[in-house]
């Protein structure tokens, strides 16, 4: 995927997010410019503004658990501008709450590519 067919896909997500009042940007980046991370968001919750990295699918590195996903990876970035007001500084409640936004992308995702193949 290239950045402008990323940039595409942030748009339509984040109108199905219900996110279109936010300003997003979306960067591919080099694996060495993330820590211990394949995607990261950082915003500014009072001016609805964002900026999401995700790494290049060509830096994932090979012999993980599972395959590189970057439509799954911007969803979950996505998804965590609805628990920005939530707190974070407390470690069982920000497992929950990235383990709860893992699963809430990877299902999204995968009722969005199995409606596309019902259309096929």
């Amino acid at each position: 995927m290239n950045l402008e067919n990323l940039q595409q896909e942030c748009l339509d997500w984040q109108r199905t997010l219900k996110l279109s009042d936010w300003d997003i940007s979306v960067k591919l980046v080099p694996h060495r410019e993330m820590t211990d991370a394949i995607g990261h968001v950082r915003w500014d919750a009072d001016e609805k503004s964002a900026d999401i990295r995700l790494i290049t699918p060509e830096d994932y590195q090979s012999g993980v658990l599972r395959p590189y996903n970057i439509e799954e990876t911007l969803v979950h970035e996505l998804l965590h501008l609805h628990f920005v007001t939530f707190d974070m500084s407390d470690e069982p409640k920000r497992l929950a709450i990235e383990q709860a936004i893992n699963a809430i992308a990877r299902a999204l995702v995968n009722l969005k590519n199995a409606n596309l193949q019902h259309k096929e």
